[in-house]
């Protein structure tokens, strides 16, 4: 919980791997009719449940491409928005590109807009700096084994004081 600036321990949970913590964070505050932003260039456990709620009816999605140095830009993401969007879910750092996002600017945005920000720190956590009330990050799923060293079949994840999951 320190270690991403989280207010208590008891905001942090602990889960099967980082798929787990995702689907726990996506499936506990969608609500049906929502609008949801993400990115083209997230892991196949966000796009793929993302995509099924859309497929049922359950969700709106709006899909951002990055720019072309793979860099999703905030101005992107605020174009993207309309009256029903609930929640934007990306990606810290690519395990594909390699490129780090700015998360930062992407949550003050968020919580300028009362949008919930949910952030996959698969590639980042126990390797770059977070501070998930620094970075207005409502939601944060994180493995265990990557950068924070622990053993597989862990992860966590992050709850803001401000929500509760159904």
């Amino acid at each position: 919980a320190s270690m991403i600036g989280a207010p208590s321990a008891e905001n942090v949970i602990f889960c099967q791997n980082c798929t787990d913590a995702l689907n726990t964070a996506i499936k506990g505050v969608i609500k049906p009719g929502m609008h949801v932003i993400t990115t083209q260039i997230e892991h196949n456990s966000v796009i793929r449940p993302l995509k099924t709620l859309e497929r049922r009816g359950f969700i709106r999605l709006t899909v951002v491409a990055p720019a072309p140095d793979g860099i999703m830009r905030t101005s992107d993401i605020a174009a993207a928005i309309n009256p029903r969007t609930r929640l934007i879910v990306m990606a810290h750092a690519s395990n594909v590109l390699g490129t780090v996002q700015p998360i930062e600017k992407i949550g003050a945005l968020c919580r300028s807009m009362g949008i919930l920000f949910l952030v996959d720190a698969a590639q980042s956590a126990g390797v770059l700096d977070i501070d998930v009330q620094k970075m207005n990050i409502d939601l944060l799923a994180a493995p265990g084994h990557k950068g924070l060293y622990g053993p597989q079949v862990t992860g966590l994840l992050y709850i803001s004081p401000r929500l509760t999951l159904d």
